[in-house]
């Protein structure tokens, strides 16, 4: 008789068994070559990550698709990878540089960027040893990390190209600028939170003829950029003053009163201070004016000596001494509280500054336009399908892509310049793009070059995912057989960071979509319907989780809870759920082989077959078929939750509440 522990133990059955597939290799593409195959490239954790119960849904969703195509025996590749996270990673460096008491910019960038190599290979990667312990069966042979040199070829490559076909260019425009981070970021990186604030009224005197224009703000700090004062054509208040001339109070500043459709008469006062070097809509309507746009801000959140007396203090603390002056001077004419959004940086929560600065960008309308003819052709298949309309409206209304990043851990720009002497700097003003370091200046010969010190968005090496990983641009063997991929499963919060992205890079650079299926699956928030967060300390370690529970238990609790698109509300106490399962599956199995006797599996009669069932038998061998026709359909329809109920409905009431106790 064979014997078996009265009580299921994961730990002493998960490490083992997922050991024994990882060294016999199961987790590599095999099966029948003349298959196609099955392709899932998995969204590269930071370097810098740990598991988060959103992981551990979007990998065990990717985990139960390749596993479900393995079985049918197709080749199967699920291609894991690290991504660099450039700003999230030199922050962490830092700061733990600071509590050494270092300061990261005295070493030098070279010194830093040892220092982050240093740690990578010390501490990062953790949460690619946590998603073995969830039993991800990824083919780690072939993990591969953003800065690896294969990848970064790949990276300079695409931006030659681009600079090349007249994509890239370098502007001087407002960004999001992070004083925190201390560098540029982009729109999709920047969280709105609603805060309530003090909505100013503040009067302009007029240059000539006395009286005044009466503006409204919620930052009277940003006013020392102030170069215009707008109204709306239409508004009988101020068709008197349109074409005059306004005084900006405490730096004396002119200011011309101009007109236009874009100011909303019934917000505020109907004046609209103009700040160009502020405020992106200002900054359109100064060049559309000719108004001058004047920069008030250091990178590191300080005013600047535009700002005048208030030069050197942080801009939020010098609002109470400049309303202050105001109020001295008789100049606030009333105040009262507003509700409005605030944006932040999504890194280090620091408030977002507009900052009128030099970066390199992409114009992307050239590379979305047979993005949104492959999608409106059907070539690109979302889950469920009302991402496809949010997916072709950012699309259809693309901004350029500023890729320059003010960091030192990163792809570095592959731009130089020319630093030969003055009468050489007259004659080198072009950029030399090139894919290695040139030995001279192709304008004038000199050797003396300097290059960029920017490095690019972090998401410009993730927008080459699918292919770069494959050895592109080399005609790899392994990019001939696995390009394109299938699916790609994430969350809809980057649907714009990356899908968007990689789907205009794989039409660009290899003339195919990169995936022809995308899953949205939903975020996991917590009982009350709270997004998980370590700052709000709702979120459930899932290390520890699993440790207490199962690895499986988790995976299948999460497929369980989780509708097509929908949110999962979690909390821990519902992995009982999963773990009750695998009791169930213990207990059954161990009930089914002490009773096969001495023999075990081996003394079942080889020819027990259609002919010797009983009806019992015949009855569950149709649910199961059932089971598993329903199961893998609701897979291969991304409806894992409805796949995980069938299974679940099938093995507890069918085979255990009914065939077994026949």
């Amino acid at each position: 008789m064979i014997q078996m522990p009265k009580a299921y133990d994961p730990s002493s059955v998960e490490p083992r068994w997922y050991d024994e597939w990882e060294k016999a290799g199961c987790f590599q593409p095999q099966g029948d070559p003349a298959k196609p195959p099955y392709v899932i490239m998995i969204p590269p954790p930071n370097v810098t990550g740990s598991l988060t119960i959103g992981h551990v849904l979007n990998n065990t969703i990717q985990d139960v698709l390749i596993r479900r195509h393995r079985m049918s025996g197709a080749p199967t590749l699920w291609q894991p990878g690290m991504d660099h996270a450039g700003i999230a990673t030199q922050n962490v460096v830092r700061r733990s540089l600071e509590e050494q008491g270092i300061d990261y910019r005295a070493l030098g960038r070279e010194a830093f960027v040892e220092r982050v190599w240093e740690w990578k290979e010390k501490f990062g990667g953790t949460i690619v040893r946590q998603l073995r312990t969830l039993g991800c069966s990824s083919d780690w042979t072939r993990e591969v990390f953003t800065l690896d040199p294969g990848l970064s070829r790949s990276v300079t490559e695409v931006f030659v190209r681009l600079y090349e076909k007249g994509l890239i260019y370098k502007g001087q425009y407002l960004v999001n600028w992070c004083t925190g981070c201390r560098t540029v970021i982009s729109d999709e990186e920047v969280e709105h939170q609603d805060e309530t604030g003090t909505l100013y009224y503040i009067r302009y005197p007029l240059a000539e003829g006395g009286g005044h224009v009466t503006v409204a703000t919620t930052r009277p700090e940003t006013m020392l950029g102030d170069t215009g004062v707008a109204v709306h054509p239409d508004d009988a208040r101020y068709r008197g003053v349109v074409g005059k001339t306004a005084v900006l109070p405490i730096l004396g500043r002119p200011l011309r009163i101009i007109a236009d459709h874009y100011v909303e008469s019934s917000f505020g006062t109907g004046a609209l201070k103009v700040t160009p070097g502020h405020d992106p809509n200002d900054f359109l309507l100064g060049q559309k004016h000719g108004l001058e746009a004047v920069n008030i801000l250091e990178p590191d959140g300080r005013l600047n000596e535009n700002a005048g007396p208030y030069a050197g203090r942080q801009a939020i603390e010098a609002r109470g001494e400049i309303v202050e002056r105001l109020r001295l001077e008789g100049l606030i004419e009333k105040t009262e509280p507003l509700a409005h959004a605030v944006g932040h940086c999504h890194r280090c929560g620091t408030i977002i500054e507009p900052l009128l600065s030099a970066q390199w960008f992409v114009r992307m309308a050239p590379l979305a336009a047979p993005a949104i003819e492959a999608v409106r052709a059907g070539k690109l298949s979302f889950y469920p399908e009302r991402w496809e309309k949010v997916f072709l409206h950012w699309l259809e209304n693309i901004r350029d892509w500023c890729i320059s990043r003010q960091l030192w851990w990163g792809h570095r720009i592959p731009v130089w310049y020319c630093v030969g002497d003055s009468a050489c700097l007259l004659e080198c003003k072009q950029p030399i793009v090139a894919r290695t370091k040139p030995e001279r200046c192709p304008h004038c010969g000199s050797s003396n070059l300097r290059q960029d010190e920017d490095v690019l968005d972090t998401w410009f090496s993730s927008w080459l995912w699918p292919f770069s990983t494959l050895g592109w641009p080399e005609d790899t063997e392994a990019l001939r057989r696995f390009y394109p991929t299938k699916a790609l499963v994430t969350a809809p919060d980057i649907i714009f960071f990356w899908v968007a992205r990689m789907v205009m890079a794989g039409l660009e650079f290899t003339g195919k979509m990169p995936f022809d299926q995308v899953h949205f699956h939903g975020i996991v928030r917590d009982s009350i319907g709270r997004k998980m967060s370590k700052s709000l300390g709702n979120s459930p370690d899932p290390i520890a989780t699993m440790q207490r529970y199962g690895a499986d238990a988790l995976r299948f609790t999460m497929l369980h809870l989780t509708p097509l698109g929908g949110d999962i509300l979690f909390g821990e106490e519902k992995v009982d759920l999963g773990r009750n399962f695998a009791n169930k599956v213990w207990n059954a199995s161990r009930f089914v082989l002490m009773n096969l006797g001495e023999g075990g599996p081996d003394a079942v009669r080889a020819d027990d077959g259609p002919a010797h069932l009983e009806s019992a038998d015949r009855w569950i061998l149709s649910r199961l078929e059932r089971a598993r026709d329903e199961a893998t359909r609701a897979v291969d329809e991304f409806r894992l939750n409805d796949a995980a109920h069938a299974i679940h409905g099938f093995f507890w009431r069918d085979y255990c509440d009914w065939y077994l106790e026949m």
